[in-house]
């Protein structure tokens, strides 16, 4: 019987438990950067993985491949049942199941997620973008470029406010993201209403006080007003 879905309502780690017994080609016809799948798996163990029909010989590559899947969470499915040849090759026996991500298998510890009000941005590192993060972070990461929290993600790109606090705290661990402390203000922020108010600006220097007329003008002055108030008198 075939199997129907989407990673969204059924995770690929769910999905590998449920075909563990199973042998047929599971399909993803463009949940990979829309491009086509196939798995051949023999009870549970993937034999084969090829992308747009050409073999992926690579089991590194494999585990790139299944990791963005299931960081990228969503994607149509179809599992088609089928019995092999005891004799088929393939280029690998791995399970299905130990080639995904441990992070993806367990959902992080409530303890262990940010509060869904922090507001996070871009860190100012330049770290490299894990391949299984790729397409999250190119789904989150323009929304953090003046701060957002995870309340605020979760109406923006119309996800679970759960899974995107699970998201940026994996964004977090890889040095993508930090924590917006509080009380700072984002520089696109400097000059809009309702931003923290600018300092007041120092008051200018005093001007220096004019310098004192020389002393031989002032002697002068005065001897010539003597001399006026002698004659006046006189």
């Amino acid at each position: 019987m075939a199997l129907f879905g989407d990673l969204e309502h059924h995770p690929l780690t769910d999905l590998a438990r449920v075909l563990k017994p199973r042998s047929g080609t599971l399909y993803f016809h463009s949940a990979y950067r829309g491009r086509t799948l196939e798995l051949t798996l023999i009870q549970g163990a993937l034999r084969a993985l090829y992308l747009d029909g050409f073999p992926v010989r690579e089991s590194s590559r494999v585990h790139d491949i299944l990791g963005e899947l299931c960081a990228q969470g969503r994607g149509a499915f179809e599992f088609k049942p089928r019995e092999f040849s005891a004799i088929i090759s393939g280029f690998y026996k791995l399970p299905l199941l130990e080639l995904l991500p441990a992070s993806a298998e367990t959902s992080v510890p409530e303890d262990q997620l940010p509060h869904p009000d922090t507001r996070f941005m871009p860190a100012s590192t330049t770290a490299p973008v894990p391949p299984g993060l790729a397409d999250t972070w190119a789904m989150i990461g323009p929304h953090l470029a003046a701060g957002a929290s995870a309340s605020d993600l979760a109406r923006r790109v119309g996800r679970p406010e759960r899974e995107v606090q699970e998201t940026l705290h994996r964004l977090r661990a890889v040095s993508l993201i930090a924590p917006l402390r509080a009380g700072s203000v984002l520089p696109q922020a400097a000059g809009a209403v309702g931003s923290v108010a600018s300092p007041v600006p120092a008051a200018p220097p005093l001007a220096p006080a004019p310098p004192l007329a020389p002393a031989p003008l002032v002697q002068r002055l005065l001897g010539a007003l003597r001399r006026f108030s002698g004659l006046a008198s006189a």
